[in-house]
């Protein structure tokens, strides 16, 4: 599947539909041999939202792609790294100023979707390198990471909700802290509870016996927050110039909303990967104080290994 063509499509197009361009990820998925399930290219919108090259709005069913900036990534030494727009002839311009190095994304056939490379650029300065990118139509924006992560504020219920219908079909967020997994029927207490309205999952929270609206990402780390289960785990693998930089480890159940996976994303500018034995979403190159502030902002504390 060549990633990067859907990114320069997506470029050139500007917007459009999600439905569609799920669409065409699945085409471009079969014209390289896969079969892809719908999950997979719903990850793969969400993969290139957090690594900042488009904004999706799953609610409207809209995406848009994001302006073409640089930003640098934390304790490497100046490289930055691109995301947003990449239109034809961008990488070549830039490497006539400026180090460009390219990683493609690794292509399993039983592995995630790829997404386009991770396209690296560095220069003597930094002052030189915004100039560089200035001159390529580029805006440098410094450390995303640190400025998303920031910025962050706490999630928290929607506006009251009705219950479901008495002829929904409903489902509840297990309570169990071995993994996320929906039952039919309703929660007995409170918790999250899954519906469909027109063909989409629907989210509602009963908190205190009262019904609040919410979306996947949020009501799931809001049950695990309410029930006090750790999903949020962070391992020292260096110190740079008195930073503590190292690995984080989510549980694989518990997504991240767009802007906390984009915080982590783009302290490495590599998408997320996987384990398989732990079943953990792990994000690398990310300091302690950015950690500290996403953990927060899903209302959980961070728990360090050893």
């Amino acid at each position: 599947m060549d990633a990067d063509l859907l990114l320069t499509w997506i470029s050139e197009v500007c917007s459009g539909d999600v439905r569609d361009l799920r669409q065409r990820v699945a085409w471009a998925a079969r014209a390289a041999d896969r079969s892809p399930k719908p999950y997979e290219t719903g990850r793969w919108l969400r993969d290139i939202s957090a690594l900042g090259h488009a904004e999706i709005d799953w609610q409207g069913g809209t995406w848009a792609v994001a302006p073409a900036v640089a930003t640098v990534l934390p304790a490497t030494g100046g490289t930055a790294v691109l995301a947003g727009s990449r239109r034809v002839g961008l990488i070549d311009r830039l490497a006539e100023i400026v180090s460009v190095h390219v990683e493609h994304s690794a292509i399993r056939h039983d592995g995630p979707l790829p997404v386009p490379s991770a396209v690296f650029v560095q220069a003597d300065s930094l002052g030189e390198l915004r100039s560089s990118l200035e001159e390529s139509g580029v805006e440098y924006v410094g450390c995303a990471a640190r400025s998303i992560a920031m910025g962050l504020r706490q999630i928290a219920l929607g506006a009251p909700a009705a219950p479901p219908a008495r002829g929904d079909a409903a489902e509840h967020l297990s309570s169990w802290a071995e993994g996320v997994r929906f039952y039919s029927g309703m929660p007995s207490g409170d918790g999250l509870c899954r519906t469909s309205v027109y063909g989409r999952p629907s989210y509602r929270y009963r908190s205190n016996g009262t019904w609040y609206h919410t979306d996947h990402a949020t009501g799931i780390l809001l049950d695990r927050a309410d029930r006090r289960i750790n999903v949020f785990r962070w391992r020292l693998e260096r110190v740079a110039d008195g930073e503590e930089i190292g690995t984080v480890f989510i549980d694989q159940g518990a997504p991240l909303p767009p802007l906390q996976a984009r915080a982590l994303v783009l302290c490495s500018g590599l998408p997320t990967q996987f384990g398989d034995v732990a079943r953990t979403a792990i994000y690398r190159n990310v300091p302690r104080d950015i950690a500290v502030l996403v953990a927060k902002s899903i209302r959980q504390q961070v728990s360090v290994l050893t």
